[in-house]
């Protein structure tokens, strides 16, 4: 029995609050995950959860444990690090999770880049647009885009950049319909919603200091801001997207702006990693490069 994995597994069960979305959070079975929990209850002689068939809870120790047992993993992780190599160096591993459709429209260069100047640190990349918790799944680093959410306490957050979005359709799909001159009149037209955003349906517009919240529902939806762009410029409907991955097929007709006198709620890129008693360089430099290739720091 390997204590800290059965611990690890153990905080990501209750956690996510059942077996299978830890499992899947790990990368493990189902099976794997609950024989560490039950090895580590009978290495403790105490039972932390208690298991029915449709939910599982914390038994008052189990509630104890994990409150101390989270903060200790992270100690723990921290001193084997330092252990493992200087963390003055640029070696051994950094892994990054990152949002699937921004780093294709903007990160992927940079990583490229990086890794070639540091040719002894080892890249793991991540792309996923769930938000985890880093200490929980064993990154170094998370980017996010967005407003950060409740798991990002605790978190360090830098600015990497600052997104501006914009309402897009084709000449195409424009040419026979009505006409827009409001947010309102979206309304009448196929909407193409990328779920990543969290809008939900309401798209926010700001105009001469006040916000009118539009609610829409969407025509098409699909969780690819590359696949949503794909959709606009063959005129199957009207979209929101990030300015970069617009501004090429703007300057060339193939889409063009709708309602720019109204302004939607910009998108912030942030890069979080753990406070630590020592961050490793490799995260400290890898963040501040990222600063400043964007040129936002």
């Amino acid at each position: 029995m390997n204590v800290l994995t059965s611990i690890k597994s153990f905080i990501v069960t209750v956690e996510e609050g059942s077996f299978t979305r830890a499992a899947k959070k790990i990368g493990v079975s189902k099976s794997l995950v609950s024989r560490h929990v039950r090895e580590l209850e009978t290495y403790l002689n105490t039972r932390l959860l208690n298991r029915s068939t449709k939910s599982l809870s914390l038994t008052e120790a189990g509630r104890r444990y994990f409150n101390e047992a989270h903060g200790l993993v992270d100690r723990i992780e921290d001193l084997n690090d330092s252990l493992r190599f200087d963390s003055s160096e640029m070696v051994g591993a950094l892994s990054v999770m990152a949002p699937k459709g921004l780093t294709e429209i903007m990160l992927m260069p940079f990583i490229l880049e990086f890794s070639d100047k540091y040719p002894d640190l080892n890249m793991n990349l991540m792309l996923s647009d769930d938000v985890q918790d880093l200490a929980t799944v064993g990154y170094d680093i998370a980017i996010r885009s967005g407003d950060l959410v409740s798991k990002d306490l605790g978190m360090i957050a830098r600015t990497i950049i600052v997104n501006q979005s914009l309402v897009c359709a084709s000449p195409k799909y424009l040419a026979n319909r009505s006409e827009i001159e409001t947010p309102s009149d979206l309304v009448n037209h196929r909407i193409i919603e990328d779920p990543n955003l969290k809008n939900d349906g309401v798209w926010r517009f700001e105009f001469d200091g006040a916000f009118l919240d539009v609610n829409l529902k969407p025509s098409l939806t699909v969780n690819s801001v590359q696949a949503v762009k794909v959709a606009v410029r063959s005129g199957y409907g009207i979209a929101m997207l990030p300015r970069q991955l617009a501004q090429e097929d703007l300057e060339s007709g193939e889409m063009v702006e709708i309602l720019p006198q109204y302004a939607l709620k910009d998108r912030t890129v942030y890069a979080l990693y753990r406070e630590r008693v020592n961050t490793p360089r490799k995260v400290k430099v890898f963040i501040d490069e990222l600063c400043e290739y964007f040129s936002c720091c």
